[in-house]
């Protein structure tokens, strides 16, 4: 490993923090890619692991007061956790193209006709009824590649969240599928002595990227951010595309 690898290593994940502290998500979505360009995609998908579970746990420190709103998100996370422990297993054994794909395609689904599927109540049965299906989709996508934020962020940005509860939402299902991916990866021996201080190192600049990204959410109005977590959303995948079948 070069100084290279840890500078790129260090630059992707405060990318990675700078956006999700600012949106809730964002954070495999940037590193992932650009880790694996230099470490490889099952090592990548190891070390952001440790940024992800470090990060969720402090917004979902930061917004304890407002855990209220997660009460109706059992069935969501526990389909999710179902949904990561298959794509723990299924890590590195599928073809990363395929989740690409995956990814892209739900991205404008849930975009381009989100509303129309899950109904401006949150509360509907179409969205009761999906919302499972999204979690598991979702828990599949985030235990093998660490990507799930396109298809659960999509999910509930079509309910219309205020910034805060959309962030903490998030926090919450990508929380529980760190949890699962920490302790799936340990028993498939892939918390290596370098991937666990590569990990460990890269806490550094996403932390304080993170901060600063949610010193600037601070002062999004609703309406800016939900336009902000649209570009993300096709900025994101566009590069997940491009890493994966033209680089």
């Amino acid at each position: 490993m070069t100084y290279l690898d840890l500078a790129i290593l260090v630059v992707g994940l405060g990318f990675a923090g700078l956006a999700k502290g600012a949106t809730g998500m964002g954070l495999p979505l940037v590193a992932t890619p650009i880790l694996a360009s230099v470490f490889g995609p099952r090592m990548a998908v190891v070390i952001v692991t440790i940024p992800i579970f470090v990060s969720n746990t402090l917004l979902l420190t930061q917004g304890w007061r407002r855990v209220g709103i997660l009460r109706s998100l059992g069935p969501i996370l526990l389909a999710s956790a179902i949904g990561t422990t298959i794509g723990v297993q299924l890590l590195a054994r599928l073809d990363q193209r395929t989740f690409a794909i995956l990814i892209a395609l739900m991205v404008a689904v849930f975009l381009f006709r989100g509303d129309r599927i899950v109904g401006d109540d949150p509360k509907a049965r179409r969205a009761r009824v999906l919302g499972p299906l999204v979690g598991f989709v979702g828990g599949v996508l985030q235990g093998t590649t660490s990507i799930s934020s396109p298809l659960v962020g999509s999910f509930f940005h079509t309910l219309r969240l205020t910034p805060r509860d959309f962030v903490l939402t998030l926090a919450a299902v990508f929380e529980l599928n760190a949890i699962v991916q920490v302790i799936g990866y340990t028993l498939l021996g892939l918390f290596t002595p370098d991937v666990l201080a590569l990990g460990l190192i890269g806490l550094v600049p996403t932390l304080l990227a993170l901060m600063l990204g949610i010193y600037l959410r601070g002062r999004l109005d609703a309406t800016r951010f939900r336009s902000l977590i649209v570009v993300l959303l096709v900025v994101s995948t566009a590069n997940l595309l491009y890493r994966t079948f033209v680089v």
